[in-house]
């Protein structure tokens, strides 16, 4: 198999063109595209637990913790300990981040939108299948083959 024939490489290379264009359009805000997709998973659901959030954005602890205190620093987020557990720790948007809501979820829509308008319904349809595919299998430490 030639090297650009891996899925690996042709994915990696699929979503570096998709993130540079969130990238451009982000840089105004003073964002990165981590931190962008973090905003975007708490405009969805403010107050997610840290491990919630790690899980949604697909980083590990150690890196949420650093990206979190990133965040917090610049007044975009805020952490407060979990009411029912006192261990864990709840992440809630700011005003500052609540008044980017319109220009970002515009951002993310636009990007998401040009590149699924490349694709006919059924396409699209495939692709989402293929890609849950993909992450369960990487879930599961890849696919499970079947002993013949």
């Amino acid at each position: 198999m030639k090297f650009e024939d891996c899925l690996c490489f042709r994915l990696g290379k699929a979503v570096r063109a998709m993130a540079r264009l969130y990238r451009l359009r982000i840089a105004r805000h003073g964002l990165t595209h981590t931190q962008f997709f973090l905003l975007i998973a708490l405009y969805e659901g403010d107050g997610l637990s840290v491990g919630e959030l790690a899980q949604r954005i697909a980083v590990d602890k150690p890196t949420m913790t650093g990206l979190l205190d990133r965040m917090e620093r610049d007044g975009f987020i805020r952490r407060e300990r979990d009411p029912e557990d006192r261990r864990a720790w709840r992440v809630y948007l700011t005003e500052k981040a609540k008044a980017l809501k319109g220009a970002l979820t515009e951002i993310y829509e636009e990007v998401n939108g040009l590149f699924l308008s490349g694709f006919t319904e059924e396409e699209q349809g495939a692709l989402e299948g293929i890609l849950a595919k993909i992450e369960a299998m990487g879930s599961q430490g890849g696919p499970q083959r079947k002993e013949v």
